[in-house]
């Protein structure tokens, strides 16, 4: 254990848990207030959050420089961090259910009403987490590219993509390397990479466009957002709280998914003026990209939790919500 978390640590074990769930709430991201989920995202729900519950949880955000990306779930796990704001790409390996909500389709309702949201919930509470909001993009993920598509694919490129990604950079032919999202931006500039795949929004705010020319259409899957709590902390706030936070987290996950609509438009937009151009997947890609994407991410969830993601597949095709 580094010295970080050994203080984090030492910190945590000197004040009760229900004093520290309450009083001084430690979220951890994966991503740094560049990306838009965090700033557009995430920083305005802790704030709507302080508002809507009567005890004051004292919120406090840290980011990819505190716990690396894809070493952040055992810290939230083991209570060094009340929260853990992610997307399940990144700790696939631990539990897949989290990456496996990105290949779903519909909203936020229909991801309740279907019975999906309690099924996921469940299950990471069985790995001492408890889910309390997926903030979804349903605008997708994209690639961007140095040099255009030519019609063979991603034959012979080299794609920044986590697990997540890797089924359908491979399918296309190309090779996944993984990055965090930190180091895109060199890795385009001195060529390690041809191109990077990444939610639809969060290229401007990284300024990829002054070291890539093109961004691919269409997009495919949508992107969840998932804030987790320890099950420790959840279980020591009082009932009131937890139904404040429930509450909170309901009604923001729709204004989550209007806001990421809005930035998609506009994240757009910016590309084209700062001089990236589109560039499209051939036609008999794009009708087979919506089943590769979902048979691909679903298949590769299923090494790590076979069974599991064999009840995700009958709720999502039972709702309409899968392939």
């Amino acid at each position: 254990m580094n010295k970080l978390l050994r203080g984090l640590a030492a910190s945590i074990a000197l004040a009760p848990l229900a004093t520290a769930a309450v009083a001084d709430t430690k979220i951890l991201a994966s991503w740094d207030q560049s990306y838009a989920a965090v700033g557009e995202v995430l920083d305005p729900f802790m704030e709507y959050l302080e508002t809507e519950t009567t005890a004051e949880l004292g919120l406090s955000r840290f980011g990819p420089e505190t716990i690396p990306p894809f070493e952040q779930l055992n810290p939230a796990t083991q209570g060094l961090f009340d929260m853990l704001y992610t997307n399940g790409g990144y700790h696939y390996n631990d539990i897949a259910l989290g990456m496996a909500l990105d290949s779903l389709s519909g909203d936020i309702g229909t991801i309740h009403e279907s019975g999906m949201w309690d099924f996921v919930d469940q299950e990471y509470q069985k790995a001492g987490l408890k889910l309390i909001a997926i903030f979804y993009d349903t605008n997708g993920f994209h690639m961007i590219l140095k040099e255009p598509l030519t019609g063979d694919g991603l034959t012979g490129r080299r794609i920044r993509g986590t697990p997540l990604y890797h089924p359908v950079i491979e399918a296309l032919g190309g090779s996944p390397v993984v990055l965090p999202g930190g180091d895109i931006y060199p890795s385009l500039d001195r060529g390690v990479v041809d191109g990077a795949a990444w939610p639809a929004v969060g290229a401007v705010n990284y300024r990829w466009f002054e070291v890539s020319s093109y961004f691919v259409r269409p997009t495919f899957g949508q992107v969840g957002h998932m804030l987790l709590m320890n099950l420790d902390a959840w279980n020591a706030l009082d009932e009131q709280t937890r139904t404040e936070i429930e509450t909170a987290a309901r009604a923001y996950e729709v204004e989550a998914s209007a806001t990421f609509d809005g930035l998609a438009g506009t994240e757009e937009e910016t590309l084209v003026a700062e001089g990236m151009q589109e560039t499209r997947f051939e036609d008999d890609v794009v009708a087979n990209l919506k089943s590769a994407w979902y048979n691909g991410v679903m298949d590769l969830a299923a090494t790590v939790n076979p069974d599991e993601i064999a009840q995700m597949r009958e709720i999502a095709e039972t709702a309409g919500i899968g392939e």
